[in-house]
Parts: C-alpha cells; sequence; structure tokens
C-alpha cells in the first residue's frame, strides 16, 4: 500500500544509536496519536518553487500519498496557503478530503462551501493592485497576482540588474498605500511582496483546526517561509512544526531539507498509523543547533562585529564550495579576514521585514563564511528606526542638511528600543569580556545597552558618515542623551580627522566629560577617539573582465564613441549631489561649446529608497534636468548625457572605470566615498584617467592629488572638469602614481586591523 519512505542508508549518521531511539519514540507517539491533525503549506513545502503560479502541478504520486493520509481515520489533513481557494482547487482537486485554508487563513473549507474569515471589502485594496500593475507592465518577468483582499507582486523571473530598480518602485507603491490604508499590512516571502489586511494569518488554520478536532488533538505542522511562522507560535508543547528548507531563525523544532523529504515522512505517517512503517525512518533533524538559537552558542566566539544590514552572502560559497570565486563587497572583504583571525561572528539584522510586534530569536549560520547571525525587524521597527530616526533624522543631521531633517517622538523611542534589542542580542551572542566592534550610524546607543548588561570587554564604534559640529548636533533634541551614550563605547573612530575634531568639539560644548587631542574622560572612564580611513582591496578592480562583461561595457562605449567618457557612479541620496554634478555639465557645454560632441557623461545611479527623504522628487529632478540638457545640446549622432538608473556589478564597475576620461565624483557631503579610490584603482598606469573629486568627500583628505572641486558651485565645477578633460599624459600620469600610492597604502584591510588593534588595546 505505502512505498518506503526512505532508504536506509546513513539513517543514524547524526546520531548515536540510544539518541535516535529516543526520537523515534517521540515522533511514533506524535503520529499514532488520536485525532492527529497534520497542516501542510504548499509551494516551498509540498511543491517545488516554479517560475509562476500558474505552472504549479501536483504529482500524481503524491496526490495518491496525500489522498491515502486525508482517508485515515483518526487524522485530518489540512493544506494551509496565501494562494486563492481558485489555486487551491485545481491543485488538490486529486485529494478528496483534505480541508483547504487559502489566502493566509482569508477562506477556509472543510467538507462544505467556503468560509471567509475576513470583513474587508475586495475593493479596499484596489489602488494598491492598480498601481503595482503599472509598475509590472514595465518589468519584464514582473507578475501582479490580485486575490480577494491582498495583492501580491512576484519578481522571480525579473533578471538581477532590473531588480533594485523595481524594488525601488514597489517599496514607495506599497508605503504610500499603507500610510493611508490603516488594517492592512506588508509581507515578504521568496521573491514576492505581498500587501494583505493585518488580521488575516495562517494561524486562524490553527484555532480552527483544534476547534474542529477538540482539546485532546496534537498537531503537526510542515511550512518554509516567515507566514508558517504564524502558525508555529500558536503550537502548544504536545504540537510538532517543521521548517522545509536551509536552516534559519524559526519557532520550528525540526528541520526538514525539502518538499521531497516532506513527501518521505508523510508517506512514513500513514504507514505508521496503517502498522506498516519501517523499523528505523530518517527523522526530521532537531532545530536546537546554533542555526536556530543563540543560547547554546555563547563563548564559541572571541569577537563580535555588529551592523545594522548583514550582507547579502545567500550567493557566495560555503566552505565545502571554497574553489569558487565569491562576489562579495569591500566590508566583507575587509572584515572576513579578521573574523576568521578571530573565531569571530557578524551580526546584524536579515533585510527581513515581519508583520510581528517583536523580532523573535537570532538566527545563526555557522557554514557562512564570516559566520553571520541575525534578527529579522518587525515592520514597525522598519517604519520608525530605520526609515524613521535613523534616515530621517541622524543621516541629513550627520551629513549637513538640516533642511532634510525630522524629528518625532516616537522614532526616537523606536531607536533606543532597537539598540536595546542589538545590544541585548550581542549579550547573548558573546561572553562579558569579548571585544564588539558595532558599526554605523544605526547603532550609537548600543554600547549603553550592552554596559546595563554588564558587558566588559572592549566596545568600539566605527562611524561610516561624516560628524558635524555642535551648532548643527545640537539641533537634535536628545543631543546630551545621544552624546553620552556614544561615550559608553571605549573606542570612537572616524574617516577623518576633520571628523574626529568636530566630534570632540561637540563633547566639548555639549557635555561635562573632559576632552584631550586624542580622548575624552568620562564617568571614570577614558574613551579613546581617532581617525581610521576606510579604503578598498586595490587588486580587485585592477583583474581584467571577463568576456560577457567586456562585450557588455563595449555595447556602452560604442554607444557613446567617439566621445570621451565622464563617469559617474552613485546611489541615489541627495547627498550625492547628481543634481549640480549634472547642471555643471550643462554648464560646460555652454562655457566651452567645443567640447559638443567629444565628450559625453554616463551617469549610474544605483537605486536606493529607504534612507532618502523626498526620493522620488530627487529622480524626478534628475531626468528633468538630464531631458533638458540633452534637449538643448544633443545632435542627432550625439547625446550629451546618458543616465541609467539601475545598478551594475564590481565586474562592469572596474571596466568602465578605466574606460573613462574623467571619474566625476562630486557628492555634496560623503562620510568617505569608496567610488573615487574605486577609480583610481582600476586605471590604466599608462593611460589613466582624471579624478574629479568633491572637497567635501571624506575621500579628499588622502587623494589630495585628484583635481578638487566646489560642487556647491556649477561655473567652478565646470571650469574643474574642463581642466581635467584637458590634462597632458605626464600630469595625468604623475597625479596617478601618487593617488595609486594612497590607495594602496589605505586598504580596506589596514582599516580592519588598525581599528581592531586600537580596539583590543582598550581592554
Amino acid at each position: 500500500m505505502f512505498g518506503s519512505c526512505y532508504s536506509s542508508k546513513a539513517k543514524h549518521e547524526r546520531y548515536g544509536m540510544d539518541t535516535y531511539q529516543g526520537l523515534l519514540a517521540h515522533w511514533l507517539s506524535l503520529v499514532r496519536h488520536t485525532p492527529l491533525g497534520v497542516i501542510c503549506d504548499l509551494d516551498g513545502t509540498l511543491l517545488p518553487f516554479v517560475s509562476t503560479p500558474s505552472e504549479s502541478r501536483l504529482p500524481p504520486g503524491l496526490a495518491v500519498k496525500l489522498s491515502e493520509l486525508a482517508a485515515l481515520q483518526g487524522l485530518l489533513l489540512a493544506i494551509v496557503s496565501g494562494r486563492p481557494r481558485e489555486d487551491l482547487e485545481r491543485l488538490l482537486a486529486p485529494v478528496p478530503g483534505v480541508w483547504l485554508v487559502a489566502e493566509h487563513g482569508g477562506w477556509r473549507r472543510s467538507t462544505g462551501a467556503w468560509e471567509a474569515t475576513v470583513d474587508r471589502q475586495p475593493r479596499d485594496v484596489e489602488p494598491l493592485a492598480t498601481r503595482l500593475g503599472q509598475i509590472a507592465a514595465s518589468v519584464p518577468g514582473a507578475l501582479v497576482e490580485r486575490k480577494t483582499w491582498s495583492v501580491t507582486f512576484h519578481y522571480r523571473l525579473v533578471p538581477e540588474p532590473e531588480r533594485a530598480a523595481m524594488t525601488v518602485a514597489v517599496d514607495a507603491a506599497i508605503e504610500e498605500y499603507l500610510a493611508q490604508a490603516p488594517g492592512f499590512e506588508r509581507l515578504e516571502g521568496v521573491k514576492v511582496f505581498e500587501v494583505r489586511p493585518s488580521h488575516m494569518r495562517k494561524s486562524i488554520a490553527v484555532t480552527w483546526l483544534r476547534e474542529q478536532l477538540g482539546a485532546e488533538a496534537r498537531l503537526l505542522a510542515f511550512g518554509d517561509d516567515l507566514t508558517d511562522e504564524e502558525m508555529f507560535r500558536e503550537f502548544g508543547v504536545a504540537d510538532e512544526s517543521v521548517l522545509v528548507g536551509p536552516p534559519r531563525r524559526s519557532h520550528a523544532r525540526w528541520r526538514l531539507a525539502d518538499p521531497v523529504a516532506v513527501a518521505g515522512l508523510l508517506d512514513w505517517i500513514a504507514a505508521t498509523r496503517c502498522g506498516q512503517a519501517e523499523a528505523s525512518p530518517q527523522l526530521p533533524e532537531p532545530l536546537t543547533t546554533p542555526l536556530c538559537g543563540a543560547g547554546s552558542i555563547r563563548g564559541r566566539y572571541e569577537l563580535l562585529i555588529v551592523s545594522n544590514r548583514l550582507p547579502d552572502l545567500r550567493r557566495a560559497t560555503r566552505p565545502r564550495e571554497a574553489g569558487r570565486k565569491r562576489n562579495v563587497g569591500g566590508l566583507v572583504s575587509a572584515l572576513e579576514p579578521v573574523l576568521g583571525a578571530r573565531h569571530g561572528l557578524w551580526l546584524g539584522w536579515s533585510g527581513r521585514i515581519t508583520a510581528e510586534q517583536e523580532p523573535g530569536p537570532i538566527g545563526i549560520d555557522d557554514e557562512l563564511r564570516p559566520v553571520l547571525a541575525w534578527m529579522d525587524f518587525p515592520e514597525r521597527w522598519h517604519r520608525s528606526y530605520y526609515n524613521g530616526f535613523c534616515n530621517r533624522a541622524l543621516w541629513p543631521l550627520f551629513h549637513m542638511f538640516p533642511q532634510h531633517v525630522a524629528f518625532v517622538d516616537s522614532e526616537w523611542d523606536c531607536y533606543q528600543e532597537v539598540n536595546r534589542a542589538f545590544a541585548a542580542a550581542a549579550s547573548e551572542l558573546v561572553l562579558p569580556e569579548t571585544p564588539v566592534w558595532m558599526n554605523d550610524y544605526h547603532l550609537l546607543l548600543a554600547a549603553q545597552g550592552l554596559r546595563e548588561l554588564g558587558h566588559r570587554g572592549p566596545l568600539g564604534l566605527f562611524l561610516h558618515i561624516p560628524f558635524p559640529g555642535p551648532d548643527l548636533f545640537e539641533l537634535l533634541p536628545w543631543a546630551e542623551q545621544l552624546l553620552d551614550a556614544m561615550l559608553d563605547y571605549d573606542l570612537l573612530g572616524f574617516h577623518t580627522a576633520a571628523y574626529v575634531d568636530n566630534f570632540l568639539h561637540t563633547v566639548g560644548a555639549l557635555s561635562p566629560a573632559k576632552v584631550s587631542d586624542d580622548a575624552v574622560e568620562h564617568r571614570g572612564r577614558r574613551v579613546r577617539v581617532r581617525a581610521f580611513p576606510l579604503g578598498i582591496i586595490p587588486a580587485s578592480f585592477q583583474e581584467p573582465a571577463d568576456r560577457a562583461v567586456a562585450d557588455e561595457v563595449d555595447t556602452l562605449l560604442r554607444a557613446i564613441t567617439p566621445s570621451r567618457l565622464v563617469l559617474g557612479v552613485d546611489r541615489l541620496d541627495y547627498t550625492k549631489g547628481i543634481p549640480e554634478r549634472l547642471e555643471a555639465f550643462g554648464r560646460l557645454l555652454e562655457l566651452h561649446p567645443e567640447w559638443r560632441g567629444r565628450v559625453s557623461l554616463v551617469q549610474i545611479s544605483v537605486p536606493s529608497r529607504a534612507d532618502v527623504p523626498g526620493y522620488a522628487e530627487q529622480r524626478r529632478r534628475i531626468e528633468n534636468i538630464v531631458g533638458r540638457i540633452n534637449g538643448e545640446h544633443g545632435e542627432g549622432a550625439w547625446v550629451p548625457v546618458r543616465y541609467l538608473y539601475r545598478s551594475y556589478s564590481h565586474a562592469h564597475l572596474a571596466e568602465l572605470y578605466r574606460a573613462a576620461a574623467v571619474g566625476y565624483v562630486t557628492p555634496l557631503r560623503d562620510g568617505m566615498n569608496l567610488v573615487a579610490k574605486e577609480f583610481v584603482a582600476a586605471q590604466e598606469p599608462k593611460e589613466p584617467g582624471v579624478l574629479l573629486l568633491s572637497k567635501f568627500a571624506g575621500a579628499a583628505a588622502e587623494l589630495r592629488d585628484a583635481v578638487l572641486t566646489n560642487p556647491w558651485q556649477a561655473d567652478g565645477m565646470a571650469r574643474d572638469l574642463d581642466r581635467a578633460l584637458r590634462m597632458g599624459l605626464a600630469e595625468r600620469r604623475e597625479r596617478h602614481r601618487k593617488l595609486l600610492a594612497v590607495v594602496s597604502q589605505t586598504t580596506a584591510a589596514t582599516w580592519a586591523e588598525d581599528f581592531l588593534e586600537a580596539l583590543t588595546a582598550c581592554g
């Protein structure tokens, strides 16, 4: 009747015989219990993911297994999914007797008709569905799925280079809708965004099944994504939950690798209840390892690095793939060696946003290099802490743009809460004596939280953005509180000596602490304050590109031939001075008309929104300026400005840097600006381009042999651009030689080592 669930190979490899027998007894007790409710998610749990929802099919063999399971006495099988009820009816039609829950609990069906559990009107989400449909129409591969009360945006088929801009547009549409639609929430899944009524939860299915089965029932649930956590949290001590897929932070107690393993376990359950099961099946593995909790690893790591956001290492290699090349950012390249050498751990936000009020337990993946630990953010944290206080208060204030600042009491309260949560997570992960290195303006209060929890080891903070003088810092209503908390660190690092001076002057003006040239004495403690200029890994920008990358860049360059290339590369942010840069290029063409037809500006704007107030206005302003310049100066065979709103890979940028006559790096204010250093590193020494650099970028303190310019004056920047374009080969070579020496001396690796050496000395 039932086939064998698993082969007998290596059934006890993970456990000793005694442990395995104990686990088997536990599972036999559960699956023999009557009544038993078995709840399965669909996509990613019973069925593998496919490109579009309509492509899913229930394999005939699986349909037979599910039908046999659903027919057993004393067992109730329920499929709980985010899909519309029509999809569930289509897919599960071959499985009589199965109960269905659709749209995350919005619809349910037992043996009769469908019942709604939601009192919202279907039309409530129509404005968002229309807007997302417009976005999808302009993005190849995007798909909008309209459900009864919710709408889902699928992007599994969207090419990787297009996803950044797409995500910005979708984020903007969703946040605009949620701001005027109380009772709805955002949900993120595997390559999907969804907006649904807030009280629609898969946990509705758990309550429903308990009511139907009675108080004596036990439940077993299988699920793979964050929406399934809603079910797992509702389970009692007699129930069991199984995470399907890679290990992650979860309320589940067990894990199976994939839908094939789920089908096998369901087969074993059915066979067991019929008295025909094999004696030693392959059981789910317990999620009691460091991959699902922090408690068991405290003390295993000798260094903790904390940043608001973790690097995306999902496509980076695991230890078993060590021979493959990894594509990781400069900060990862800098921190990975020091984390490895010191047996360290990196903690931060996973990037996932949940509908819950609290972040839940810490997740850890010790197979990645570096080892990562993470928290998921509740939506309110993302809204009030990240998009709120961090990026509406601290970001503009520290960059000296007070006109963009917004101070909101509730956002300050949330900032304090999240900093306490990061401190609590750090305290969970490492012993009180362990060095902890915090990064950036998101975590200015975290040392205070760690001190309150009894941390005795050295605590350091590196600020990756500028620090303002006391006149601007004092605009912050909580200036004294924030400054006092920063002085709970042992070491404070900044990019430049000017930012160090600003900090010391601010402490001197607003705090009773005693200030010296390189330290602050406060409450009996000595806080060291130093400049640590962040660099890059120069060699990574000197490698030849592969054929595909070279061909793509060559296609772009042919489009501007025979013009010389002036290149700008930035995130879309008001601090980067992109509109001012464009205006100055337009003035170049007016003041020096001989350059018309001979030079083209390629401006790459990497999509960004979360930390950019007035993002949409900024983008419209840039596009209007590009249109005006091209309309006024363009000719049939020559387009003055090519504006590319997308991200490019490390390899693409290196090729473009090498091809540029001028690197146009002119932020209005920047903590460092690594694009300037990347441009220098990528140049061909025999025929280098010229770096035109804003004197208000932190990098200007080191790169004195660039052509330094004032981005606030269009005519002056136009004259400096003309000078860079006319510079002779001998001068270009000499400037590049000096610039490359600086870039090669203070690298990302030396930055990390220098900071950690100073932090360790504080112990």
